[in-house]
């Protein structure tokens, strides 16, 4: 489950449809691409604050956690599901904040007599900061089930 403090909330058990995602980098911040890695904005690789870490997962679907956006910003860890996929990892703790996460896109797509396909799939890192709730929520649906999502977070002592 993912639980947005206005109240909507989306499921955990996210199927794998197509969910589009807007990915925008900062004004003038650069991008490096490589095929099956992920893409990373320059304009993100700011320092944590003085007593907090930032650490990497690896987790697939369903995460088993429940990510919650503070009025002030940011979006954290309100709930670790027992059992689930976040708590396994033994590196998730409620009030987490998400830096970042890994999305899937796909940059170009091909017309076969009226059909669109999309190809060229590559994952990208998206930052949080400045993106709305859904746009990360979708980020996060759009890796299929059968893939590891990257979820970046950062923890404050």
């Amino acid at each position: 489950r993912f639980r947005h403090t206005s109240s909507r909330e989306m499921s955990a058990s996210l199927s794998a449809r197509a969910v589009p995602v807007t990915l925008r980098a900062p004004v003038g911040a650069r991008r490096s691409v490589r095929r099956g890695s992920v893409v990373r904005a320059a304009a993100d690789e700011d320092k944590p604050p003085a007593g907090c870490t930032r650490y990497s997962i690896d987790i697939k679907r369903p995460l088993g956690l429940v990510l919650e956006e503070k009025k002030e910003g940011g979006i954290f860890v309100g709930e670790i599901v027992e059992g689930g996929n976040a708590d396994k990892s033994g590196l998730v703790s409620v009030g987490d904040e998400l830096i970042a996460t890994s999305g899937l896109v796909f940059n170009s797509t091909q017309d076969y007599g009226g059909v669109s396909v999309k190809s060229g799939e590559e994952t990208v890192r998206l930052a949080v900061r400045g993106e709305k709730f859904d746009t990360i929520m979708a980020a996060i649906a759009s890796n299929p089930s059968q893939r590891t999502v990257t979820l970046e977070f950062q923890k404050c002592m």
